[in-house]
């Protein structure tokens, strides 16, 4: 009697084979949809990372532009479809400013010898519009969209 008990309550402790085989199979089911869930969400924070610093040259170019057009000595503003000139006055011993897209690059070419700033890199083109009084500069990017801003 004390020997049936034993083979009986033996049988019970461990697990089958099956049962063994069920619990990996699950167990790797959720652990590959873990990581592809983790690269999944590692892509999107890249692409997001990439856009953001994008949007931030383009930002950091309508503020250094706002700096580099000046409030005194201004005496005409040129609008072509592809640049925009300010023409300073005599008095204000201030130079001439071109804005215009070269080779994929937004440049500030000022009328004195010098280098030519570039202000932003890699984009299509660059086209000026003018609306009355408004003027507008709209920056065309190798991926189609478009930046706008009024001046």
């Amino acid at each position: 009697m004390r020997f049936k008990k034993y083979i009986t309550s033996k049988k019970k402790r461990g697990f089958t084979i099956i049962e063994s085989l069920v619990y990996i199979f699950l167990t790797t089911m959720i652990l590959a949809d873990g990581i592809n869930l983790f690269v999944l969400m590692y892509k999107s924070y890249i692409e997001a990372t990439k856009l953001t610093i994008k949007y931030n040259n383009y930002q950091n170019f309508y503020i250094n532009l706002d700096n580099i057009i000046p409030d005194i000595g201004l005496e005409n503003i040129v609008v072509d479809d592809r640049y925009i000139l300010f023409l300073m006055d005599n008095k204000s011993g201030k130079s001439d400013i071109v804005i215009k897209s070269y080779n994929g690059d937004i440049v500030a070419k000022y009328t004195e010898s010098g280098p030519i700033p570039t202000m932003i890199q890699n984009i299509n083109y660059l086209e000026v519009k003018k609306k009355g009084k408004l003027i507008y500069l709209i920056i065309h990017d190798k991926e189609g969209k478009e930046f706008i801003k009024c001046i």
